[in-house]
């Protein structure tokens, strides 16, 4: 049976890819949201050149904004943006995403394999497959490869991600938290446009407030952080974390 290996564009999913040895007849996805950090994109690109591995990358798109893809093409689409209560995000840009390109290629019944590390057990046991005939596979899990494990491989090849891991994923996803994105816009500022571009455009259509948020836009929190930046100059990214969960890798 054909095995999809789900690569989210970071370390540890990038190892499981490589641990589990792809053939021609497998698929490797990522799903692109569009709102990567271009550190991921050059990653990818290298992991390519250098492992021999072919990514299949695919981005959601919609017929109503043809010119679109990924973030823009599905908040233009809709008439409220994505939140922590309804994350229509990860449902539409990862998982219909991925179920429209696999489908030809695979049908609905294969085998699946997501990049959870041996520390997160939580993720493991709370995992919830968007597929009725598919087997999920946890490969990092089960030989017990945790966060360190990972990091310490990376040291030994030519080439590696060149952004902390919390820069993953969409990079300012409001999942991440807005003490987290504080933080993020204290030393890359340039990353709330797209953001902003987002809240501004809804409200104008709507011609109302609407927000990512309940209690504050993405302008806030970069005036917050422009405000605060002599306090936190020395965080230390690694230890930087989520506030919520997100199943973007998955």
């Amino acid at each position: 049976m054909t095995r999809v290996i789900n690569f989210s564009g970071g370390k540890s999913s990038a190892l499981m890819t490589i641990l589990l040895k792809p053939t021609p007849d497998d698929i490797v996805i990522f799903c692109d949201t569009k709102r990567e950090h271009p550190a991921t994109y050059k990653f990818i690109d290298d992991f390519e050149q250098h492992e021999k591995i072919k990514i299949h990358r695919v981005t959601y798109t919609n017929k109503k904004t043809p010119k679109l893809t990924g973030f823009e093409a599905l908040n233009r689409s809709k008439v409220y943006l994505p939140n922590r209560t309804h994350r229509i995000c990860t449902a539409h840009l990862k998982v219909i995403t991925a179920k429209r390109y696999l489908r030809p290629l695979v049908g609905t019944s294969f085998y699946q394999y997501i990049g959870f590390r041996y520390d997160e057990k939580n993720r493991v046991d709370n995992f919830k497959s968007s597929y009725k005939k598919v087997k999920t596979f946890f490969p990092l899990f089960n030989q017990k490869i945790n966060k360190e494990m990972v990091n310490q491989y990376w040291l030994t090849k030519p080439y590696k991600l060149e952004i902390p891991s919390i820069l993953g994923n969409c990079d300012l996803c409001f999942l991440k938290g807005k003490n987290v994105i504080i933080r993020i816009l204290q030393h890359f500022p340039d990353l709330a446009d797209k953001w902003i571009k987002d809240e501004e455009e809804m409200a104008a259509r709507r011609r109302l407030k609407t927000t990512y948020f309940k209690d504050c836009t993405y302008r806030d929190l970069l005036n917050i952080a422009n405000s605060q930046k002599t306090l936190f100059d020395s965080g230390n990214f690694e230890q930087m974390a989520p506030a919520y969960s997100c199943s973007c890798t998955s």
